[in-house]
């Protein structure tokens, strides 16, 4: 499993624009068949930052998923869009108990 947590905190006159960004990267991942889970969350005490949840099978689906057209070409909008860069923790899973909504 290879699953990564990031941190992205919106320019705040640009925030508007960033989370149609993020709902098209779920939306591209929810037919990757490696993704096992991908949630774009935006925290209530700081509506300028998104939290993303990404779980892939393995690096090499992570890998297919930044190569696709939509996620580069929303990596290419970050610098406008974002106050900083990307934070990126990669993590191991330790325990899991997730059901479908």
């Amino acid at each position: 499993m290879y699953i990564l947590m990031v941190e992205l905190r919106a320019h705040p006159e640009r925030l508007d624009e960033l989370e149609p960004v993020l709902r098209t990267l779920a939306e591209t991942a929810r037919t990757e068949p490696g993704i096992v889970c991908y949630a774009v969350q935006r925290r209530e005490d700081s509506p300028d930052v998104f939290l993303l949840c990404e779980w892939y099978r393995d690096e090499a689906a992570w890998e297919t998923h930044m190569a696709l057209a939509p996620v580069r070409e929303a990596l290419g909008r970050f610098d406008a869009l974002l106050a900083a860069p990307p934070a990126v923790t990669r993590c191991a899973p330790v325990a899991l108990a997730c059901r479908p909504a």
